[in-house]
């Protein structure tokens, strides 16, 4: 049974399994959930054939002996959920009550630009497409099991806090945000401050490489690498 809270969703505290349109399934404590994101505590994940189980053989075992943590936190974008289920109702053997968060409001064709960031207020980090793209490229290139990308601040620059963006593992405390192909890791400090952010790759003679578009900051420096809140 869940804890009520006004600000928070009806699945607030609760065991929940998380589907997606791809081949993962997570598991783990209800946080929060809206048309942006799910946010689970202390959740497992699942990969469809992994150890010769697929996403429904999980959950099944999952139900009846629980399950390992391997993220605190974990932010599951909207547009990847394709249901979000009450774990106890799948060992009761009782009908599914699947519970889907409200669809966003469907908006204009993008034109080619970045994507709008989230509200500042969400948790999210966007990455459009090109940066999506470059992400994979490297960590394909680097070759290292495991590998995602972490973004970060750090006290300095000409404006007070420079952008940190690197390829790393997962560490304990970290809120981890699945992509396409790879997860993107904050620590606590630097998700104060790059919450609601766009990641962008700008290619070509005249790009800039990645470029961070920060709704938070209230001074950037012209060289795109610093900021102010």
């Amino acid at each position: 049974m869940g804890t009520f809270h006004d600000n928070k969703s009806e699945l607030h505290g609760i065991t929940v399994v998380v589907d997606t349109a791809g081949p993962k399934v997570y598991v783990g404590r209800c946080d929060d959930m809206d048309d942006r994101q799910v946010i689970l505590l202390d959740a497992d994940e699942h990969e469809d054939g992994k150890d010769g189980r697929s996403k429904e053989q999980y959950v099944q075992r999952a139900a009846k002996f629980g399950v390992w943590k391997k993220h605190e936190r974990l932010v599951i974008p909207r547009a990847q959920v394709t249901k979000v289920q009450k774990l106890g109702e799948v060992y009761s053997g009782a009908p599914a009550a699947v519970v889907s968060p409200p669809k966003p409001a469907e908006s204009p064709a993008p034109a080619p630009k970045p994507k709008a960031a989230p509200d500042a207020n969400g948790a999210v980090v966007a990455l459009t497409p090109n940066a999506q793209e470059e992400v994979r490229r490297l960590i394909a290139a680097d070759g290292k099991p495991g590998l995602g990308l972490r973004l970060g601040v750090k006290g300095g620059g000409c404006s007070g806090f420079s952008y940190r963006l690197e390829f790393d593992q997962k560490k304990e405390g970290d809120t981890v945000i699945p992509s396409e192909g790879f997860s993107v890791f904050l620590d606590r400090k630097s998700l104060i401050y790059l919450r609601g952010i766009t990641l962008d790759y700008q290619k070509g003679l005249q790009g800039k490489g990645f470029v961070f578009h920060n709704p938070n900051a209230s001074n950037t420096c012209g060289c795109g690498e610093s900021f102010s809140v």
